[in-house]
């Protein structure tokens, strides 16, 4: 089976990695994390990847049709949604983000969710990929200099508070480690932000299941979405995250 995955970078080493082992031909396009924060763009970026995937068959760059496109995302704050299938089946797993795919299922994402309110999720692709994540004393003040210079001091103090508001929603920080390529030096990161921010620091150990599903193309309708051509991607409020529409629906 040939296997085209169109995913976050945040998956990327456990994706090589799961991709290199898998029996399938499973070509991979990267997308940066980055879009994340704005999921109307990211929504654009995906579309542009399936089209752009298509142009490469009908030029003849690439030389092997896929079987079906999977998508390395989940709902992602509706950043997938409207996401077209042309005439190659889309598979995507029905989980909130990426963090219920690096924990194996979303029904333990559900479970750890609801045991750890208040929990920022950390893991090897989180660090890798973003750097911007926790910007440091230093950061902070050019970034307040820039602003004040712009704007006024006493905007600039307002822009660095909004900025830094996500945080005031957490006390934790979760780090997940990896079964393919864990390294001590990311959990070394989690544990100072940790100390920086006065957080606990709790691990826990990933899994690669879903991941693992993604290369071998060993989906199910509960955990997946497989989209028929001329159907859509379209947010799904009844537990099962998301769901097929039909032209006019």
């Amino acid at each position: 089976m040939r296997i085209h995955i169109i995913a976050c970078r945040i998956f990327e080493r456990e994706l090589s990695y799961l991709a290199s082992q898998s029996e399938n031909q499973v070509d991979i396009t990267w997308v940066g994390r980055g879009l994340h924060n704005t999921p109307e763009k990211l929504c654009q970026r995906l579309k542009d990847a399936v089209g752009t995937l298509y142009d490469q068959i009908e030029s003849g760059e690439l030389e092997s049709r896929p079987d079906y496109i999977v998508l390395g995302y989940g709902l992602c704050s509706r950043a997938v949604v409207g996401v077209k299938c042309r005439d190659i089946p889309i598979v995507i797993p029905r989980t909130d983000d990426c963090i219920a795919v690096f924990l194996g299922s979303q029904e333990r994402y559900m479970s750890e969710f609801t045991k750890a309110g208040g929990t920022y999720w950390l893991n090897g692709g989180w660090i890798e990929q973003s750097p911007k994540l926790f910007s440091g004393d230093d950061l902070k003040r050019r970034r307040w200099l820039e602003y004040a210079e712009k704007f006024g001091e006493d905007n600039a103090d307002y822009l660095i508070e909004m900025e830094s508001s996500w945080e005031k929603n957490y006390d934790t920080i979760c780090y997940l480690h990896s079964e393919s390529c864990d390294q001590p030096a990311f959990l070394e990161v989690a544990k100072r932000e940790a100390e920086k921010k006065n957080w606990t620091l709790k691990e826990l150990d990933g899994d690669s299941r879903m991941l693992r599903m993604m290369v071998d193309g060993s989906w199910n309708d509960r955990e997946f979405l497989i989209l028929s051509p001329g159907e859509r991607i379209e947010a799904d409020y009844s537990g099962l995250k998301l769901k097929a529409a039909g032209e006019g629906e």
